[in-house]
């Protein structure tokens, strides 16, 4: 399939030939296109109209205002999270799960701008702080949603998790988990270790649980 970009009058051009009788296969092949691309801008165009195929800025910003307004109208109202996507114009129904589920679990919601940088400075944190960055991320989401939740820098974030996963909360504390050889450990220090290790795992274990379980509540709406 080609990446090359196509104007907002080839689109137009390509969903009246659909529009005339021409199969959406017959025209992804012949314009070199996927399937679900071609789907989406005759859903575009049918929504706004010629606005709708005009490529819109990766520089969008989403209050916190409209978060939760998407939120509750999927909490109010009988509408699925791709409609809810078609709707108000947000290019993926994941997007709007992740939404929704903060909202539910009664985790901040920030303004965010789409295509924004990660953040590059960091900053001094605490002990508790590095802890609940590294347990977040269990939540399977990544390093740059991590920087800006927690207003670190993308590197600082990464370097936490990766102190977690290999020593635990003890590789977490200030001067500790880095420097020190396995056979400078004593036998006290490999206990906590062993310790702090099965405690994220277990943390991490009941983290996808729950996820799983709010998928799944999610998907049947």
């Amino acid at each position: 399939m080609t990446g090359r970009n196509f104007s907002p009058e080839e689109k137009l051009e390509i969903i009246q030939e659909w529009i005339q009788g021409a199969s959406p296969s017959h025209l992804a092949a012949k314009h070199r296109l996927p399937d679900k691309t071609l789907r989406e801008w005759r859903r575009k165009y049918e929504t706004y109209g010629t606005e709708g195929l005009k490529r819109r800025s990766r520089h969008r910003t989403y209050t916190r205002t409209f978060k939760e307004m998407i939120a509750r109208e999927h909490q109010n109202e009988t509408i699925s999270l791709t409609e809810l996507a078609y709707k108000y114009d947000i290019p993926s129904k994941e997007t709007v799960r992740k939404w929704i589920m903060r909202y539910n679990n009664g985790e901040e919601i920030r303004t965010t701008r789409e295509g924004a940088s990660p953040l590059n400075k960091g900053r001094k944190t605490t002990y508790a702080e590095r802890i609940e960055i590294a347990q977040y991320h269990a939540r399977e989401i990544s390093y740059r949603e991590l920087a800006e939740r927690f207003e670190v820098s993308y590197q600082q974030a990464r370097n936490i998790v990766v102190k977690y996963r290999e020593y635990g909360e003890v590789g977490l504390e200030d001067k500790r988990g880095k420097g020190k050889s396995e056979a400078q450990l004593t036998e006290t220090d490999r206990l906590n270790r062993e310790i702090s290790m099965l405690k994220a795992d277990k943390r991490k274990l009941e983290v996808e649980n729950a996820l799983l379980k709010k998928l799944e509540e999610l998907e049947r709406d």
